[in-house]
């Protein structure tokens, strides 16, 4: 489910103040007449320190920068947690592992400062994805790296303190990595991921443990390709979605050998939240090109849609499919279609409505670096496209990689757009319900090398955070977490 929940408290409406009674004197007052007064005093600074909070940050400045790392690190993950709380999760180098990285968490206040950074290293790990639950206990989904690759779960409880880790080895016991991380409304945590299956391919994964660590089903759920069709290849995972009932679906794509060439399906997939037993599985067939992939999915209501791109030997169109929540394809929409330029769609969320907003990009000519993002609003049978905004810089380069909508209807994108010294810069830009662009803001680190996003969420008192990985001064990779003003 796409949510984006606030958390109106008394504190952030008095600006975070505690307003003192004054001090009683000998003169006798009224009661009621001082209650009165009291209350006007109150309202009436109330009232100003709404207007002061409202008028300090105009609409799209950067708020805050927060930095992590004086030599290579990243952040791969970003989440939103209660009281205006903001997760990320990534990785640092370490000389005191084999693997020469460990995982980083830190978590931040809605004001910026840090409120606390916890590194976990075992024999060396990175993380992938980052959840929080409704206590503000926070779930890290990692691979742990030793002499081989295995899927680990950390928990920290809200003050950062370590609860627990889970780990997965596969059948096979060969290599296992993370790749998405969802909670449910009753805190059970679901990693997903690709795992190598005793056919030496890769499969499916998805695992579900309780708060307290134990497995909430019997075991890992796989799905692997069939062991005895030696055309049938490995299975990839891309990303995680629940429904309101806990059920999982999983999106990705499969390969096959045809004709002794590989091809791939979009594939989706939907696992019972109360057991893991697989529901169904689709895989999508091109319309107009030979091969499909999906890299993000949305659940809403009664709707699954899945995003990215479909291909073939001369074009890449974008790609947008919604299932029914009993894996009935309904409807599908295969954007750029015989325009002889090139399309892909990243992220996906859906209103009331079913209406859905994607990015992505859209590429002019290929090999020529001239793209443009592309984030645009369709219908809930995904025939008609309601509003399409393309963006271009002065660099001719941008994508669109992240999208969200707050409970107003304001869509916002993040992505990468390039200067022209050709290194990508963080792309945030927001656009009014009716799509018009209401600001778009462009962010580099500071360093010679291009710079790479890794999440965008909302989050109380009005704030669009991004995080991922850039570059200060010197070419260091640092974590960073920035925060704009709605």
């Amino acid at each position: 489910m796409n949510v984006v929940r606030t958390h109106p408290r008394s504190a952030d409406a008095a600006g975070g103040i505690r307003l003192r009674a004054p001090r009683r004197t000998a003169a006798r007052v009224p009661r009621a007449p001082r209650r009165a007064a009291v209350t006007i005093i109150l309202a009436v600074l109330v009232l100003l320190l709404l207007a002061a909070e409202a008028q300090a940050y105009a609409p799209g400045q950067l708020i805050f920068e927060e930095r992590i790392g004086t030599s290579a690190a990243s952040a791969a993950a970003l989440a939103a947690g209660p009281g205006g709380a903001t997760v990320i999760a990534g990785w640092k180098e370490s000389s005191s592992v084999t693997a020469g990285i460990v995982t980083i968490v830190a978590k931040y206040t809605v004001t910026g400062r840090r409120a606390w950074l916890k590194t976990y290293a075992g024999t060396g790990s990175g993380a992938e994805a980052v959840a929080c639950d409704r206590s503000g206990n926070v779930y890290v989904a990692v691979t742990l790296y030793g002499a081989k690759e295995d899927i680990g779960l950390l928990k920290y409880d809200a003050a950062g303190r370590f609860k627990w880790k889970r780990s997965y080895d596969g059948p096979a016991a060969g290599d296992d990595w993370a790749q998405a991380i969802a909670v449910d409304r009753s805190g059970n945590v679901l990693v997903a991921g690709s795992s190598d299956a005793a056919n030496g391919r890769l499969g499916i994964v998805v695992v579900k443990y309780r708060p307290n660590g134990d497995l909430a089903w019997p075991a890992a759920t796989r799905y692997d390709s069939d062991p005895g069709d030696s055309d049938a290849g490995s299975l990839h995972c891309k990303a995680l979605a629940l429904d309101g009932s806990g059920n999982a679906y999983v999106t990705g794509y499969s390969e096959r050998l045809v004709s002794g060439a590989w091809t791939q399906k979009a594939l989706t997939l939907k696992f019972a939240g109360t057991d893991g037993v697989k529901r169904w599985d689709k895989t999508y067939e091109a319309r107009n090109n030979t091969s499909s992939w999906t890299d993000n999915i949305a659940v809403s209501g009664s709707a699954v849609v899945v995003t990215g791109s479909t291909g073939g030997p001369a074009e890449v169109d974008a790609l947008i499919v919604k299932y029914g929540l009993g894996g009935v394809e309904r409807y599908w929409k295969e954007w750029g279609a015989g325009d002889g330029l090139g399309e892909w769609f990243g992220g996906v969320v859906l209103d009331a409505k079913g209406n859905a907003y994607v990015t992505g990009d859209q590429w002019l000519a290929r090999g020529t670096a001239t793209n443009k993002a592309v984030t645009m609003k369709l219908n809930a049978t995904l025939a008609k496209v309601l509003w399409k905004k393309p963006y271009q810089p002065a660099g001719k380069y941008a994508q669109g990689w992240y999208v969200t909508r707050d409970s107003l209807g304001f869509v916002y994108v993040l992505g990468i757009r390039q200067n022209t010294a050709g290194n990508d810069n963080f792309l945030t830009m927001k656009y009014s319900p009716t799509g018009r662009p209401r600001w778009v803001k462009s962010w580099s680190g500071g360093g010679p090398e291009s710079n790479e996003p890794r999440g965008l969420v909302l989050g109380t008192k009005g704030g669009v955070y991004v995080a991922g990985q850039a570059t200060a001064r010197g070419a260091v990779y640092q974590a960073v977490l920035l925060k704009y003003q709605r």
